[in-house]
């Protein structure tokens, strides 16, 4: 059966650069649907809420048949959704001592474990990131459609 793992990144106390924690909140609530079973969270699906990405998350992506990434963004139209299929790509030096990229934890999966699964990341245009836990009006309507394009990418390879 097919293994999801969605990571969502930011920093939830910044309004809209939650946007990660907040569609991990919401799907672990159950309102990510699937065609199959209109009334549940899709199965199988691991959630991983971080405030930025660390090479820590290489083994459990390494685990996964498809890694799904939320984050915002800054540039574009505020609520516009994007979507980007990644590939694994090495990291410059001294990439492992803050911060790294997912196409790099991709790569660190690929070299330490033997495996890197397809991945794509979801970015939205953040309107504020002051300091809140509230998203900005744009951003908030976008969610349902950002949920809906992120079941549409898991139904891809069901």
């Amino acid at each position: 059966m097919l293994q999801v793992l969605l990571i969502g990144y930011g920093n939830p106390l910044r309004e809209d650069d939650g946007i990660g924690w907040q569609v991990v909140a919401e799907m672990t609530n159950g309102r990510l649907e699937t065609r199959q079973n209109p009334q549940s969270a899709i199965p199988n699906t691991q959630f991983i809420a971080v405030h930025q990405l660390l090479p820590e998350l290489a083994e459990p992506i390494s685990q996964a048949d498809l890694v799904i990434f939320v984050d915002a963004a800054v540039a574009g139209k505020p609520g516009e959704i994007r979507r980007m299929e990644l590939q694994p790509q090495a990291e410059g030096p001294g990439a492992f001592s803050h911060q790294v990229s997912p196409a790099g934890l991709l790569e660190s999966a690929r070299v330490l474990y033997g495996r890197c699964p397809p991945a794509t990341l979801f970015t939205i245009t953040a309107a504020q990131m002051g300091y809140g836990d509230q998203l900005s009006p744009p951003v908030a309507a976008a969610l349902p459609e950002l949920l809906r394009q992120i079941a549409a990418r898991i139904q891809e390879v069901v």
